[in-house]
């Protein structure tokens, strides 16, 4: 696969703390209960919605010595927050899963702090472990220029490469298992600092958008996502014309794109192992079946090595249209001819060969065909 793909810009950095949609509202309280605070301070909750900058939401004076102090504000969504000390810049994140949030903590030992929420214990949890990954990977690397020969020194530097791999895989599960669109969001925040790759966003924020379909911040975030990635596009933008291959179908035929220029035809990228692509095809199903007499078809290309698992998929998830593939994975020409970083992936073509849209999943699908094809 080209390693020449677009690289993320960091629209993903507007998601690590709270979003402020045009949602009802309900009140949030932070207590926060202190001993040993060497001054008094002021402390503030800080928010930020999606793609601007931090607010300053409330903020309050805690006296020196031992005691509490309350903020609040009203949300309406999910989202993290910060709890920001004016002493030594110090802060606590936490996840507003509940209205009532109790923070406690020792100034002599603040990394100890205990916070009540579900959710704000599970985002103590990824940024503890995560801390404790990076921080075993940096003893490996730390003085390798004093080992006596290159060889030793490598294999420290291939230790901390495999801590720091470690690192990432676990922002990647996190992401993709965290019970709270909050704290999965700002998980992957994390992973997109450390390693600035779409094709590792995509099936993770289309899985997020699956897991939380009534969340609006994590629902924007993949509508915006999905819009940045087709301006990445220069081969496969709407309007140009599909570039044409021919592959050879199950039973080994070739089969060109060409020969199905007199057709609206949806070229679907996909593959047996790629679970949201076996997710997303009965939809692509019911899209086929509503649409096959209106001078539509499909054209499955599937990213498969195993031909006995990828004859098995067509069969088990019922694809009744053309399948082709050249069993070659990633490797295969329209890879690159179609700039494919994820799958599953689809575009749209006219009759005459120009591409109509990109990516079309769900109801997406649904309404584009409705709106194209012959009424």
């Amino acid at each position: 696969m080209n390693s020449g793909k677009a690289t993320l810009i960091f629209f993903l950095s507007g998601i690590v703390l709270a979003l402020s949609c045009r949602q009802p509202q309900q009140n949030m309280q932070v207590k926060i209960t202190v001993s040993n605070n060497p001054e008094k301070q002021l402390v503030s909750l800080i928010g930020k919605e999606y793609g601007r900058q931090p607010v300053i939401l409330d903020t309050v004076t805690l006296a020196a010595g031992s005691g509490s102090c309350s903020l609040q504000t009203l949300v309406s969504t999910e989202g993290i927050y910060s709890i920001q000390f004016d002493k030594d810049d110090r802060y606590i994140l936490f996840t507003n899963d509940e209205p009532q949030v109790n923070i406690s903590l020792d100034w002599n030992d603040f990394s100890a702090y205990t916070v009540s929420t579900p959710a704000s214990l599970s985002l103590k949890k990824l940024l503890r472990d995560y801390e404790q990954y990076l921080s075993a990977a940096d003893v490996l690397k730390k003085d390798t220029t004093g080992f006596a020969t290159d060889s030793i020194r490598n294999v420290a530097l291939a230790a901390a490469k495999q801590k720091e791999d470690i690192a990432l895989q676990y922002l990647y599960h996190y992401t993709d298992s965290a019970k709270s669109p909050a704290v999965a969001m700002y998980a992957l925040g994390m992973l997109q600092q450390q390693k600035n790759d779409s094709m590792l966003m995509k099936p993770l924020i289309s899985h997020l958008s699956v897991r939380f379909p009534k969340d609006e911040a994590v629902q924007q975030l993949n509508r915006d996502y999905h819009t940045w990635l087709t301006k990445q596009r220069s081969a496969v933008a709407p309007g140009k014309p599909a570039p044409l291959f021919t592959l050879p179908d199950t039973s080994g035929q070739q089969v060109s794109l060409q020969s199905l220029r007199s057709k609206y035809v949806l070229v679907d990228f996909w593959a047996s192992w790629c679970g949201p692509c076996r997710k997303e095809n009965p939809n692509v199903v019911a899209a086929y079946k509503a649409f096959k007499d209106k001078n539509f078809t499909v054209l499955g290309v599937s990213l498969d090595k195993d031909k006995a698992a990828w004859l098995n998929a067509i069969r088990k998830d019922s694809l009744s249209w053309q399948q082709v593939s050249d069993l070659k994975e990633w490797q295969s020409a329209v890879v690159d001819m179609y700039e494919i970083e994820a799958i599953p992936f689809n575009v749209l073509i006219d009759p005459g060969g120009k591409i109509v849209a990109v990516d079309l999943r769900g109801d997406r699908l649904h309404q584009k065909l409705a709106e194209v094809l012959p009424k």
